[in-house]
């Protein structure tokens, strides 16, 4: 038969077989980048018949054989058309791609542009004036600033790189989950394969301690089961059996799934999936596929760099329009322009926002999350909505034993007041008797908390709680097991006999879950003795193991019998195949519940987001009664739902009248459900709920779910530790994965790693982002404020004719010398208020806006240009040169032989007036830098009294001192005379604008208070940013 009509045959028969996304998914088969329209065929549910035919149906649709398999031939021909048996590699971020984002993201490129241009402006200036140019500065000094935020771009382009490579850790990913070989029935003749040859219809072999080689429908088990805790978030091993039980593929017993190690058992199934087209290949190919939005703080660079591009063009503009009109010099008036605009390029700030970031990282690595991208720091605090998985994140991971039941009476398992009663000691000793699990030999030395077992989940929880409370080593070693029933899904009990000790008698208890057991049995043990179990009694027990059910906790029910002597004395051979003993008429016991418990104090960081603003929302692959019972405890839901009703009048979910349901603030929404609801449903069932828990979902739909988030304009953060989180982890704003419990799959596509997986790291992570951006924005206030005393000069210099009050030179002493260490300072700054008590930034509360702007440019800005230009014509006037001497006199005063008279008409030649014109422009220098000292200081707090913020932060206050002396060092040492062309001052021309700084300072103080005192919501909303 060709192999397009065997396809046609899976259609008719499964009838939602997805032939059409082979067709479609030529990329993801040959392992390129899938295309939009392949991620959003990823996307989709699975569908798929196969759990529901039978063996019979199975053969005909693959052309296999449940006894002897594929022919060799037919397999051949089959591997050549799907492909082999392998997942995509899901690599990290390239290196070359965090190298190119370093060196030339949006800012970079501004830079470069500046850059760029002061060469031309060099070159064009040796072109026209042959050494110097009409806007007064000298080529060398063009040269020097185009050299300088080269070096700039590069070695904080480098620096970043460095930060954002170190931690970009390098790890394996899905390829870990393959294993290298399968055993296969072809031909009728068993074979161990390859596991990458391995075809859809192969007939497999399974045992405890393998990984699932493919997807796979079980056809015939004993006793197996597997660990599907990294594909669907159960922490509990799922034993398995051939029959369908579910009509969710993901949920059905007899669906095994490709990368999921065995826990224990054998069996043998059929391939229906294999590579690309298995669950774990479509979340290798989302995850490979998706593609992050731009993270909040580098829209907010973007949005800054189009602000400050569009201020320094319009100023350019302006200028040259009003420079052409003055001197009618086209070129004179473009060199204006280049002279404003480079005023503008923030040369300094790349290094600032830089280390910024990069201090922040350090800080956040030190409370236990690594962030990948320095990025990552801020997108943290602007987080409106945790999108968290359950198991292993909120929980341990690790099932405890929570309450015991015994004597009619639920016990809590830290309640000791009950361990002498008689039922208790019962429950205890059948408890540690019927158990599997074992301590580790090599770690038997050390606490009981910390050794390590042999075991599966639940019985490792009993085990470990009953060697606290009873020794249960012990126990076991002096009654030891005789014989044994294995679980059976046919059954679904397990059985052990022990000969015991102290009776010289053998003892037979029965385990498994409590509403089975109990048919088994015809008494129950009480403290007072054991009674008769009468249908009341057994209804009142039915309604104690639903109480416990209805908690989120696995409930494992216990019945025992004491066998007698005279018919089974010691030595007796118990055959469990015949059963030579009862297993009828037992008296019923108690019942043991577990659960994986909550972190510790996840309960109080989840307080801590809810009153920071942040929603967080629980997204698990677990029962919805146990998400339920996990949210009540974790505090993501704490107002009654639709289930806490259905419990209340003991009634199913589905019974809940519909006007009642709607009457809910929060919901428990389940997979089954997501699938019925597009992408509007969900979007207002996530306005209408105040607080939800979603529950039974697949990777595909908490991928969805963080999408829909979204789309309502909430910057997501999901954590995970799983596979089936990894595409939720990549598309959300950030991903941050479990350091310890992580796969490794979950943390290359994540962007934050919490090296001791504890969630309560994420609000320290959010709190250290908010500063960080309240930081930044105080950093580029302070660094803004500049530009006004570098660029007024320029007008100056072109439309009244003064001598240039500021060099490019010192223009560049100032950006990348004395305010780079002040500007860095404020990222030490601690929060003005408690920023965990305010809700998260809005998407138009941008890092710069409007008002910020006009506080650097025209106020601040404006203070410091007044500042200079006081000191500037105070040095010019000692030396008999008053304001209105200097205006006008732009081309005498650059010629080098006219003399130029000042106001007490002495002459000056060139070289003594350029001498005066030094020291007048180093005295506007040092006035700048006194006035940005009084800068820093206004920028530490925009909101509190800086009486009552003080000077506590010790990094700025080193860098005041060292802006001085840095200000003294250029002013007055010869080597810096040289190189920058100044003149050194006298002691109380270097203190000239000390009146200024007083003035910003207590200016600014009475701003904040009329701010804080809500005296004029003009003055805030003008001047607060």
């Amino acid at each position: 038969m060709p192999i397009h009509r065997q396809r046609s045959s899976i259609l008719s028969l499964t009838g939602r077989r997805r032939s059409s996304t082979l067709q479609r998914l030529p990329s993801l088969i040959a392992g390129g980048a899938p295309a939009s329209s392949e991620i959003e065929i990823l996307k989709e549910e699975t569908h798929t018949g196969d759990h529901f035919l039978t063996p019979a149906q199975l053969e005909v649709i693959y052309r296999s054989n449940v006894n002897t398999g594929l022919s060799e031939n037919f397999a051949a021909e089959l591997l050549a058309i799907h492909g082999p048996n392998a997942l995509k590699e899901l690599h990290g971020t390239s290196l070359w791609k965090v190298f190119r984002h370093n060196l030339f993201g949006w800012f970079q490129c501004v830079l470069w542009v500046g850059a760029i241009l002061n060469f031309i402006a060099y070159f064009s200036s040796e072109w026209t004036a042959h050494g110097s140019d009409e806007s007064g500065h000298s080529p060398k000094e063009y040269l020097y600033l185009g050299s300088v935020i080269t070096i700039t771009i590069i070695g904080t382009g480098l620096f970043g790189f460095y930060q954002e490579a170190k931690n970009i850790a390098v790890m394996s990913g899905f390829e870990k989950l393959i294993p290298p070989n399968a055993v296969v029935i072809r031909e009728g003749i068993k074979k161990v394969i390859p596991n990458v040859d391995l075809v859809i219809g192969d007939i497999v072999e399974m045992k405890g301690g393998d990984i699932v080689p493919a997807d796979i429908r079980v056809l015939n088990c004993s006793n197996f089961s597997t660990d599907m805790s990294s594909l669907t978030g159960e922490s509990e091993p799922i034993k398995h059996r051939p029959e369908c039980t579910n009509s969710n593929p993901l949920e059905s017993k007899n669906m095994i799934y490709f990368g999921c190690p065995i826990v224990e058992g054998t069996a043998r199934g059929i391939v229906v999936a294999t590579g690309e087209m298995t669950q774990m290949g479509k979340i290798a190919g989302l995850v490979t596929g998706l593609e992050k939005e731009q993270t909040p703080i580098a829209k907010e660079i973007t949005h800054f760099i189009k602000l400050i591009c569009g201020v320094a063009f319009v100023f350019g503009i302006l200028f040259f329009i009003m420079v052409y009109l003055i001197q009618r010099n086209w070129l004179s008036a473009l060199q204006y322009m280049l002279g404003i605009i480079l005023a503008n390029v923030p040369e300094g700030l790349i290094v600032t926002l830089t280390v910024c970031m990069t201090l922040s990282a350090k800080s956040l690595k030190k409370k236990n999350c690594l962030a990948k991208t320095l990025q990552a720091v801020e997108t943290l605090g602007s987080t409106s909505c945790i999108c968290s998985d359950k198991t292993g994140t909120l929980t341990e991971n690790q099932m405890t034993v929570s309450h015991l039941f015994c004597n009619f009476e639920i016990l809590d398992k830290t309640d000791h007041t009950h361990v002498s009663r008689p039922t208790y000691a019962t429950l205890c000793l059948v408890a540690s008797l019927n158990l599997k699990a074992e301590f580790t030999y090599d770690t038997m030395h050390e606490p009981i908390e910390k050794r390590k077992i042999i075991g599966d989940a639940s019985e490792s929880a009993i085990l470990r709680y009953m060697e606290i409370n009873r020794s249960a080593t012990q126990v076991r070693l002096d009654n030891p097991k005789e014989a044994e029933i294995p679980f059976s899904s046919a059954y679904k009990y397990q059985v052990t006999i022990h000969r015991m000790q102290l009776t010289h008698s053998y003892y037979l208890i029965m385990k498994g879950a409590p509403e089975i057991v109990l048919e088994y049995c015809s008494r129950v043990h009480t403290d007072e003795d054991v009674q008769p179990l009468t249908p009341q009694l057994k209804k009142e027990l039915k309604a104690y193991f639903i109480k416990m059910a209805n908690m989120g906790e696995r409930v494992i029910g216990y019945c025992d019998l004491s066998l007698p002597a005279e018919s089974y004395p010691i030595g007796y051979h118990f055959d469990t195949q015949k059963r030579n003993f009862p297993v009828e008429d037992l008296t019923f016991v108690g019942a043991v519940s577990m659960i994986d418990p909550p972190r510790h104090n996840v309960a109080q960081a989840i307080s801590l987001c809810r009153q920071a603003g942040i929603k967080v929302v629980m997204v698990t692959g677990d029962h919805p009664v146990t998400a339920l019972a996990i949210s009540r405890q974790c505090g993501t839901i704490t107002l009654p739902t639709a289930y806490d009703y259905a419990f209340e009048h003991h009634i199913e979910l589905a019974d809940v009248p519909p006007h009642i349901k709607s009457m809910f603030r929060a919901a428990i929404i389940t997979g089954d459900e997501l699938r019925k609801m597009s992408v509007s449903d969900l979007q207002a069932a996530q306005t209408k709920y105040a607080e939800i828990t979603f529950a039974r979902t697949s990777p595909q739909q908490k991928l969805f779910i963080v999408e829909t988030y979204q789309s309502l304009r909430h910057v997501v953060a999901v954590t995970g530790d799983g596979v089936n989180d990894s595409p939720a982890l990549k598309k959300a704003d950030i991903g941050i994965a479990m350091g310890i419990n992580g796969t490794e799959v979950s943390k290359k596509a994540a962007d934050m790693i919490l090296l001791d997986d504890n969630f309560a790291s994420i609000v320290l992570g959010v709190q250290e982002g908010r500063r960080i951006f309240d930081n930044l924005k105080k950093t580029i206030a302070y660094t803004l404020t500049s530009n006004t005393p570098e660029m007024l000069p320029f007008v100056l210099y072109a439309c009244v004719g003064m001598p240039l009050p500021m060099t490019l030179m010192l223009i560049l002493v100032v950006n990348v010398g004395t305010d780079l260490l002040p500007a860095m300072s404020l990222a030490y700054e601690d929060s003005e208020e408690d920023i965990m008590s305010i809700p998260p930034r809005q998407p138009d509360d941008h890092l710069v806006n409007r008002v910020l702007i006009f506080m650097a440019y025209f106020q601040v800005g404006l203070v410091q240009f007044f500042s200079g230009l006081y000191a500037y014509f105070i040095v010019f006037a000692q030396d008999g040169f008053f304001p209105s001497s200097l205006m006008f006199v732009r081309s005498e005063w650059e010629s080098k032989t006219t003399l130029v008279k000042d106001t007490l008409h002495r002459e000056w030649s060139y070289a003594e007036r350029k001498r005066v014109e030094r020291k007048a422009q180093t005295a506007y220098f040092v006035a700048v830098c006194w006035s940005q000292i009084s800068d820093v200081i206004i920028c530490k707090t925009r909101r509190i009294s800086i009486l009552k913020k003080g000077m506590r932060n010790h990094i700025l206050n080193v860098s005041i001192v060292v802006d001085l002396i840095a200000a003294l060092v250029v002013t007055y040492t010869p080597i810096c005379q040289e190189v920058f062309g100044t003149e050194p001052l006298r002691w109380f021309d270097f203190l000239l604008a000390i009146p200024f700084m007083i003035l910003m300072i207590v200016g600014d103080e009475i701003r904040r208070y009329i701010i804080r005192n809500n005296i004029s919501k003009w003055v805030e909303k003008e001047t607060y940013y």
